[in-house]
């Protein structure tokens, strides 16, 4: 197939070719002449079969293939769900026609020459050959998982295409879509809609983070949104390498995959031979991992650029002749001495807190442990004391907060690990699979007719992560309007519950914003809509616009939830 496609010159990304439609001025054909192609029947079988029994729910749906190309993958979704009906909407249908033949034979498919990224095309189509089908979601009605429609689309691209702000017009795309969960808007109108989505792999970072450095907003509203999004196919990342900079603690990354294997074998779900990833050999390669604690019983394993030189080093034997590399091995074993040191009072500093969590926070035993607590915090030098809240954040996302706040640990098995040959062109991209879930009703009003209280949230959400490391309380939320802390103080009690995810502690061992869940979000939202000093919704957006944005993921998510208030 990849032979087949080479021969058809569909794949040029310095080719003219016809011009299929206009987007406000952009052409797409710029777009269907670098699109990826998934082109191994293995891949697809490997996972269809890794998605197995989640599929069998969807069987006679509807099913909407975005940009299905050569077909592989829409044949082998097809076969596992039966669909009632198959429609793909593929602007570049005509060049596709033999290869598309081919693969999908006489299955009874409807191809829609349009586009399914188009939103005036969409529209068109969702009128037309949707509705007559599908019952929209009443306004104001809390929406139900419907597993009667199936949304499957392929947004990857190689070269990557600029659109407006985005780097990848499919950023917008799965921006648009995911923004979607919210307002009920596009497939979600229908309910909870499933979406089965092809991206570059370098897009799934900023909405399924393996760190807390990389959760930002973005990646917090897919939390409010989604019971799960689960990298199903991948480029396979170490755990140890997929955040070099993110100074997360790899006994997170170990217990996090000893976790997720755990969940494999109760689903009796098997990885393939080929297609483990470098985590989950580790973890099976040393069954004591996998049952036992290990993040915040062992010292932190944090990441550092010098190891792979150290460990190249100390290879080449005990000492070295030369004069100038042993002065560096030297300052590398200096270093890495250092670095245990540190370690040991990070998890020193890590018990102590846990321990304060358990103290009756009016006692006397607890203000004393507080004040150690924060002393010995003050007393270590600036970058071990933020290196250190790092830590302490991201374990705290992962002990503390329920069912763990990262979409990525809370994953149900370990993705696949893909051959770039795959593709055509072998370019790296991965598969998302995005379950939305019904949002708690004060995240979906939206718009004049409504309180507005999702438009507050959105709103909200950016101004708090501009600083993701303020304490919730009191910074963070008199910084939202002043004076709200009090009330959040009063009507909030997840921020104080470790059990729910917050922390009894101030100062600085308090709960940061970066390691705020959903729980804790949500009481606030709920204060904000009861507290009777709120601002008015256009005098808040008004101080929003005169803000700064310093963050280009902040513009680029505010362009596409834009675009889904325009719909």
């Amino acid at each position: 197939m990849a032979e087949k496609l080479h021969e058809a010159n569909i794949w040029n990304p310095s080719r003219r070719g016809r011009k299929i439609q206009k987007w406000e001025g952009f052409s797409l054909s710029s777009i269907e002449s670098r699109r990826v192609n998934i082109v191994s029947e293995k891949l697809c079988h490997d996972v269809i079969q890794r998605l197995g029994p989640s599929l069998e729910r969807h069987r006679g749906c509807d099913l909407i293939d975005i940009n299905p190309g050569v077909s592989m993958w829409s044949r082998a979704l097809h076969d596992a769900v039966q669909p009632r009906r198959h429609l793909m909407l593929d602007p570049s249908a005509e060049e596709y026609e033999p290869l598309r033949k081919e693969s999908m034979g006489d299955r009874k498919i409807e191809i829609i020459p349009k586009s399914g990224i188009m939103w005036s095309d969409l529209k068109d189509v969702m009128a037309s050959h949707i509705d007559p089908h599908q019952r929209r979601v009443s306004p104001g009605e809390q929406p139900e998982r419907n597993d009667t429609l199936l949304v499957t689309a392929n947004l990857a691209t190689f070269p990557s295409k600029r659109l407006w702000n985005f780097d990848n017009i499919a950023t917008m795309v799965l921006y648009q879509l995911l923004s979607s969960i919210r307002s009920s808007g596009d497939f979600q109108r229908y309910g909870v809609v499933r979406m089965l989505i092809w991206v570059n792999d370098e897009l799934k970072r900023p909405m399924l983070p393996r760190s807390i450095l990389g959760r930002k907003r973005p990646a917090f509203a897919a939390e409010l949104s989604c019971d799960w999004i689960h990298e199903v196919a991948g480029c396979d990342v170490p755990g140890a390498s997929a955040d070099r900079l993110s100074v997360r603690d790899q006994w997170v990354h170990y217990e996090s995959a000893a976790n997720t294997l755990r969940r494999m074998e109760e689903q009796g779900i098997v990885t393939p031979p080929g297609r483990e990833t470098s985590m989950l050999k580790m973890v099976t390669a040393d069954p004591s991992l996998l049952n036992q604690p290990l993040a915040g019983r062992r010292p932190p394993l944090v990441p550092r650029a010098y190891m792979a030189e150290l460990e190249a080093m100390e290879a080449e034997g005990v000492e070295l002749d030369d004069k100038s590399e042993q002065e560096r091995l030297n300052q590398l074993r200096y270093r890495d001495r250092r670095d245990v040191k540190d370690s040991a009072v990070y998890l020193e500093l890590l018990q102590l807190r846990e321990a304060i969590f358990k103290m009756e926070p009016s006692s006397a035993e607890f203000a004393a442990a507080k004040r150690d607590f924060d002393d010995r915090l003050e007393n270590i030098s600036k970058n071990m004391r933020n290196e250190y809240f790092l830590i302490q954040d991201g374990y705290h996302l992962f002990r503390h907060q329920a069912a763990q706040t990262l979409l990525w640990d809370r994953r149900a098995y370990e993705p696949l690990a893909i051959d770039l040959e795959e593709f055509y062109p072998n370019a790296p991209i991965c598969l998302l699979d995005i379950q939305p879930k019904s949002m708690d009703p004060v995240f979906r009003q939206n718009g004049p007719s409504s309180n507005r209280s999702g438009d507050y949230s959105s709103l909200m959400l950016r101004a708090l992560f501009r600083s993701t490391t303020s304490p919730v309380y009191p910074t963070a939320t008199d910084g939202l309007w002043p004076g709200f802390a009090e009330m959040a103080r009063d009507h909030c009690p997840s921020l104080w519950d470790p059990a729910l995810g917050g922390s009894p502690m101030s100062g600085h061992g308090s709960l940061k914003v970066r390691a705020m869940g959903e729980t804790q979000w949500t009481e606030l939202m709920k204060a904000w809509m009861r507290w009777p000093f709120r601002p008015e919704y256009l005098q808040m957006l008004g101080r929003s616009m005169d803000s700064e944005e310093s963050d280009q993921e902040s513009d680029q998510r505010g362009v596409a939830e834009g675009q889904t208030s325009s719909e």
